[in-house]
C-alpha cells in the first residue's frame, strides 16, 4: 500500500467512535465513478470486470455474495463521520466503532429486529468482496487488491422478547440476539482517499432510495452533474457506468419507470429519444438554474421533447 505524507497520516488512536450527531453525508469519488457495488440485494457471486481507458477494476465476491449498493450505506456512514471529525480537528482512525441503532436510523433502515439481523450480512459481504484495481487514491496509481473492510467485530446482547402464538399457550417468550454495536477496519485504499478529501457531499435523501438502480443513478448524477444544470450521456455508456448488462431496450424500460416515479434527490432523470442511440439526461431540480441554462443555450424545443417526469405521456 502506498505511503501517504507524514503530515497527512491520521493520529494513531485505537478506535474512532461514530458518535457525531450532525454530519454531512459524504461519498468517496473512486466508488462513485466505477460500479464496484452490486445492484442486487444479496447473493450476487458473479466476478465482474470493468475497463475504462487505462483504469481496470475487477470485483471478486465471496460465497456470501458481492457487497451491494445498500451495503455501501455503512461505508458512507463511517466515511461521513470520519471526514466531519477530521474537519473539526478530532483524532481519526481506520478502526471504527458504530452503534447499530444510530446507523440504522441515520440511513433510513428503521429499528426493527430484522434490520439488526441484516447488519451481520452486510459486514460479511463488505469483508468478503475483493477489489483489484489501479484506480488512484491520494494521487498514486498502482495495482492493488483489497477488501472494502479488512475485519469486523460484532457485539451482541441477549434480550427476552414476547412473541404472539396461535396455540393454546398464548404468548411465548423467547431469547433473541440483538446486535448493539460493531467495529470495522476500513481498507487503507479507502482511507487514503479520505485523507486527501477525495469525497463529495451527497443529499441524505439518498438513504431513502430503496431501489438499487435509483441509488446508483443518483451517484452518477452527483459525480458528473454536480452543481451544474445538466449532464447527458449515451445510454450504453450510462448503463456501463451503472454496472448493468443487457439489451438496450431493457435498460431503456427500467429508466422510464424511474423517470415516471421521479424519486431522485437533487436531480430529474430523462431520456432524449431523438438520437439514434438514446441519451440519458440528468438535470437539476433547481428550476431557476435550469431555465437560465435552457434559455441561454436555446434548448427549449429539445427540452420540451425529452421523455421526462412531467412530459412522458406526450413523449
Amino acid at each position: 500500500m502506498n505511503a501517504v505524507k507524514k503530515a497527512e497520516q491520521p493520529e494513531q488512536h485505537d478506535l474512532f467512535v461514530c458518535d457525531l450527531t450532525n454530519w454531512p453525508a459524504k461519498d468517496d469519488l473512486a466508488s462513485m465513478d466505477v460500479p464496484i457495488f452490486s445492484l442486487s440485494k444479496g447473493g450476487d457471486t458473479e466476478i465482474r470486470k470493468y475497463v475504462r481507458g487505462n483504469r481496470k477494476t475487477t470485483i471478486i465476491p465471496s460465497a456470501a455474495g458481492a457487497a451491494t449498493v445498500f451495503d455501501k450505506d455503512l461505508l458512507i456512514y463511517a466515511v461521513s463521520q470520519i471526514i466531519e471529525a477530521k474537519n473539526k480537528g478530532l483524532p481519526i482512525s481506520r478502526r471504527v466503532k458504530i452503534n447499530s441503532y444510530d446507523f440504522l436510523t441515520s440511513t433510513e433502515r428503521g429499528d426493527g429486529g430484522a434490520a439488526f439481523d441484516r447488519v451481520i450480512d452486510m459486514l460479511r459481504r463488505l469483508k468478503g468482496t475483493n477489489i483489484e484495481t489501479n484506480i488512484p487514491t491520494n494521487g498514486v496509481t498502482k495495482i492493488q487488491s483489497f477488501s472494502l473492510i479488512e475485519d469486523y467485530i460484532v457485539l451482541s446482547e441477549k434480550k427476552r422478547t414476547v412473541s404472539a402464538s396461535k396455540g393454546d399457550k398464548g404468548n411465548v417468550a423467547k431469547e433473541v440476539n440483538r446486535i448493539l454495536s460493531f467495529e470495522i477496519i476500513l481498507s487503507e485504499w479507502l482511507m487514503n482517499g479520505l485523507l486527501n478529501y477525495e469525497v463529495l457531499t451527497i443529499d441524505k435523501g439518498y438513504f431513502k432510495l430503496d431501489k438499487p438502480y435509483e441509488k446508483r443513478i443518483y451517484e452518477i448524477g452527483r459525480k458528473h452533474c454536480g452543481n451544474q444544470p445538466m449532464y447527458k450521456e449515451n445510454i450504453d455508456d450510462f448503463a456501463e457506468k451503472m454496472g448493468i448488462k443487457g439489451a438496450r431496450f431493457k435498460v431503456r424500460s427500467a429508466l422510464k419507470e424511474i423517470i415516471k416515479r421521479d424519486p431522485l434527490p437533487e436531480y430529474h432523470l430523462a431520456l432524449d429519444e431523438s438520437k439514434k442511440i438514446d441519451d440519458v439526461v440528468l438535470f437539476t431540480r433547481n428550476q431557476a438554474q435550469l431555465s437560465k441554462h435552457v434559455i441561454a443555450n436555446q434548448l427549449y424545443e429539445w427540452y420540451e421533447n425529452l421523455y421526462r417526469h412531467d412530459n412522458f405521456a406526450r413523449a
